[in-house]
């Protein structure tokens, strides 16, 4: 099982890099094995992202179990918030 976040490295707002450095904080302290897709390496990877999601407008970060979404920042946000973070992953 590997928790696949979409994000990007080409971004000029802070909030989003903090987004993303927070994602990745949250997976290590929990040791779930994580992999990381730049949308903004390979246009198609945004493609993807969006048709994964089922949002023709979805913007990085979004996050997968595997082939399972879980969500967007937002929600991961509040399933940090409220300490349901594995449950919010699928992992458990």
């Amino acid at each position: 099982m590997t928790i696949i976040v979409y994000v990007t490295s080409v971004t000029f707002k802070k909030e989003l890099h903090t987004q993303q450095n927070h994602i990745e904080t949250v997976l290590k302290a929990k040791q779930l094995a994580y992999q990381f897709i730049d949308i903004a390496q390979d246009v198609s990877k945004k493609e993807e992202m969006r048709e994964r999601c089922g949002n023709e407008t979805a913007v990085a970060p979004q996050i997968f179990n595997e082939h399972s979404y879980c969500g967007d920042y937002r929600m991961f946000q509040q399933a940090v918030e409220e300490d349901r973070v594995l449950s919010f992953l699928k992992v458990t």
